[in-house]
């Protein structure tokens, strides 16, 4: 049986390796993506004339160069600053934008939750434990008895955000209709893993001395003891399982957006396109103005229109488009 516990020590390892190069593919995929057009989102006051007076809002909200562009990227990957501005259009309601920013604080403080939980758990991979990691222990936890541990809030304040996240993408009709099964598993997947640390922390009793030996062995690429595993509780491995699979599942879900953010061109782009020239760099030759491109050749290169004519757009979509026409299918404003 002892053999067997093995799997849990080789484990994190496998998950590990599959998270760093699923990474770092995706992430050089995302880098190798051409960006044909200009197209930054923007909401503030251009640097058109030098008479208006433009404020730090503006610039972040539409920057004229890659500093405020960095800035930009600053707000929206650690203060998720497009979700703060998020609003909602109900027609029922007269046609009204109704602030939605309730998602942001359940965004932030799922996430911020998360990294401070991540952060506490550091002190089972380190002897001695270092000082951060105490002070955001204590910071985090609420005095108790002498019977009840201290009550770490970011444990349950995650489960509550999670709760809600999740609840919204089942409840509400649009959320539903654009979420997919991936979108659930993950969801499913940190549900797990928060509801078996709390029940290990607050109900269940396990003794942490043989964790903290079997997370130090992983640390230090040493097998641990039998004993250590023999010892390991039933719910610390299930717990310490879907982490290990989360890990693993990161680069192919939409978690992945903590690095896509960054090669986003709608975010990380300055608006400069009236100062500089934006260069489609899937075009061949730049140079010969676009009304040239249509089947003529010119300098010995034949350019052709990439433009989808209706009769290929036609036969790729034949069964659709039929059936919209005999349905005589018109498209309400509510289904936006």
């Amino acid at each position: 049986m002892s053999d067997a516990l093995y799997v849990f020590y080789i484990l994190p390892y496998v998950a590990f390796a599959i998270f760093v190069v699923g990474t770092i593919y995706r992430v050089i995929n995302w880098a190798r993506s051409a960006v044909p057009l200009k197209i930054p989102t923007t909401a503030g006051q251009q640097p058109t004339f030098k008479f208006i007076k433009r404020t730090w809002l503006d610039k972040i909200d539409s920057p004229s160069n890659k500093w405020w562009a960095f800035v930009r990227m600053l707000f929206e990957v650690f203060l998720f600053r497009s979700l703060f501005r998020n609003t909602r259009y109900y027609i029922e309601k007269g046609g009204k934008n109704v602030d939605a920013r309730w998602l942001w604080l359940f965004a932030v403080l799922f996430h911020y939750s998360l990294l401070i939980i991540v952060l506490r758990h550091l002190r089972f991979f380190t002897n001695p434990v270092p000082n951060f990691v105490k002070t955001i222990e204590y910071l985090d936890g609420v005095l108790g008895v002498a019977i009840v541990p201290p009550l770490l809030m970011t444990g349950v304040i995650a489960l509550i955000a999670l709760a809600f996240l999740w609840g919204r993408r089942i409840l509400l009709a649009k959320e539903r209709c654009i979420s997919l099964p991936s979108d659930h598993l993950i969801l499913f997947f940190m549900a797990v893993i928060l509801v078996s640390g709390l029940l290990m922390r607050y109900i269940v009793k396990i003794d942490l001395t043989y964790v903290k030996m079997f997370a130090l062995s992983i640390v230090k690429f040493t097998p641990p003891s039998p004993e250590v595993l023999a010892n390991l509780h039933p719910l610390f491995l299930v717990h310490f399982t879907f982490v290990c699979i989360t890990i693993a599942y990161i680069p192919f879900s939409k978690v992945m957006h903590f690095a896509g953010i960054w090669f986003s061109p709608t975010r990380n782009m300055p608006n400069d396109n009236r100062m500089r020239r934006h260069v489609n760099p899937w075009d061949p030759n730049p140079e010969v103005p676009i009304l040239a491109r249509e089947g003529i050749t010119v300098a010995g290169v034949t350019y052709k229109s990439k433009k989808l004519d209706w009769e290929t757009y036609y036969e790729m979509y034949k069964d659709q488009l039929d059936e919209i026409a005999e349905k005589n299918y018109t498209l309400k404003a509510e289904e936006f």
